[in-house]
């Protein structure tokens, strides 16, 4: 069990209650104020713990800005709905050139999974994967398609100054299909996979000349997702979105092929798949025993070689970890015990439960009871306190706040209707005070809905800042 939840229930405190206040308290505070935070829910947040032991007491002095967010406000010059003191920027468009002084390099189609990086200058990189589809999207195997037409999914960088000028944009992967989501690493690399049937993970620098990608082979064959790396527990968590019977799985490494510190060796880690011991339906109430299964991992499909003991998490699809917790997200399929939940992995207990459903209970936004409940839920990341910003892929098109007592505020609303297009690539910037997003599909071309081309990437600035702290960009 995470030693301070233990310390939190030989104290009667709600279970519930903790996993709520970690959402906002998970780097800010010290563990003693983890605690005091989850013994009353009646005091105004930004009030010191009072009281000794027993006594009622009050949350960690910590209060998120987003918190402070009004509602949103009539779309601007860039059709976006913003909260009041945010503004807008069209930062990449699809097939145009993003630097002007490089107009031989164009924006890819699809932009989907995004991160950032920090540069050694000062300024940052955002990464964009292409989820452009091909024959794969009817079926055909990846080594057939490769014959019929060379791929062009893969991933672009854009890279900013200190001032946050644009300065540079290139490609950091090529030949490769409908690249989907990922994760940075700590190491300062990009993972990220093909979201087809058997598709593979690739890991790439974000800097321009940074190295040759890497096939990461021991990912398993899938239909790829993001990717969240667990460096103490010396794991990489990884979801999976494709048939409808996808599974929740992570790679693990031993002490031998992870050095503290370093990048593991890639080709030494194990597949491995989620089990729920308990019964699922009951995650939505508390925690519930998980267990790890070693998976086959022979090159097959995992559509082909699912363990049965396995558990499905249909349409699994943001990860993150923070604070010796897993959080991941699972769309709409029809299936009630996942859908637009967001769960929780207590990797030290061994539990898994929902945080956040809209069944639940969940108000639409405290800030305007006409917004509807976040469904959808997509890519998701975290700021260094827990919060949790959420995009919507057929729901609003809007990226949401996840607040601790489980409402949402929404950050902001792009154009376009979810039937044809989606919110994708949610990443905050070094600084903290910058977002960027994208709309998958903004620009129409005709084509069939599988092989619709288009995409635009905004960069949101925002009146404050969060706490982040992404990697330093690194060659592989």
């Amino acid at each position: 069990m995470n030693p301070i939840l233990k310390q939190a229930q030989a104290q009667g405190l709600s279970r519930r209650q903790f996993l709520q206040n970690l959402l906002f308290t998970a780097g800010s505070v010290p563990a003693a104020s983890w605690l005091t935070a989850c013994g009353s829910s009646n005091t105004p947040a930004g009030s010191d713990p009072v009281g000794g032991p027993g006594d009622p007491v009050t949350p960690p002095a910590f209060q998120s800005q987003f918190a402070t967010m009004g509602p949103l406000q009539p779309a601007n010059a860039d059709g976006i709905q913003l909260p009041a003191g945010f503004t807008s920027r069209v930062v990449a468009v699809f097939n145009q050139p993003p630097i002007a002084s490089n107009p031989s390099f164009l924006w890819h189609s699809d932009p989907d999974g995004g991160a950032t990086f920090a540069t050694e200058d000062g300024g940052w990189i955002y990464v964009s994967n292409a989820e452009v589809r091909d024959a794969t999207t009817g079926g055909v195997s990846r080594d057939q398609a490769a014959l019929i037409t060379p791929f062009t999914g893969g991933a672009s960088a854009l890279r900013f100054d200190a001032d946050g000028t644009l300065v540079d944009a290139y490609r950091i992967l090529d030949g490769t299909t409908t690249n989907c989501s990922g994760g940075a690493t700590p190491w300062g690399t990009w993972i990220n996979g093909e979201e087809i049937g058997d598709g593979y993970m690739f890991e790439s620098s974000p800097l321009r000349d940074g190295g040759e990608s890497v096939r990461l082979d021991r990912f398993g064959r899938k239909g790829h997702e993001m990717a969240a790396v667990d460096e103490a527990g010396k794991a990489i968590y990884h979801t999976e979105d494709f048939g409808g019977e996808d599974r929740f799985y992570r790679t693990i490494f031993d002490a031998a092929a992870w050095p503290d510190g370093g990048r593991p060796d890639m080709s030494l880690g194990v597949l491995q798949v989620l089990q729920v011991t308990g019964n699922l339906a009951d995650a939505a109430d508390g925690p519930v025993s998980i267990a790890w299964l070693d998976a086959v991992d022979d090159g097959t499909p995992q559509p082909e070689v699912y363990l049965p003991d396995s558990t499905q998490f249909a349409g699994n699809e943001g990860v993150h970890f923070l604070g010796g917790f897993i959080f991941f997200s699972c769309k709409p399929t029809g299936n009630p015990e996942t859908d637009d939940h967001i769960f929780a992995i207590d990797l030290e207990g061994g539990t898994i439960e929902s945080i956040y459903n809209p069944a639940d209970g969940v108000i639409g936004s405290p800030v305007d009871d006409s917004e509807p409940r976040m469904t959808g839920v997509d890519n998701i990341t975290m700021t260094e306190d827990g919060e949790m910003l959420v995009v919507e892929d057929g729901g609003d098109m809007r990226c949401m706040v996840l607040l601790p007592d489980r409402t949402t505020i929404p950050l902001l609303r792009l154009p376009g209707s979810p039937d044809v297009t989606e919110v994708t690539g949610v990443a905050i910037a070094p600084p903290g005070d910058r977002i960027y997003v994208s709309s998958q599909r903004a620009l129409l071309n005709g084509l069939p809905a599988g092989f619709r081309t288009g995409g635009v990437t905004y960069e949101i600035t925002m009146p404050f800042s969060v706490r982040v702290n992404p990697p330093l960009a690194r060659a592989l």
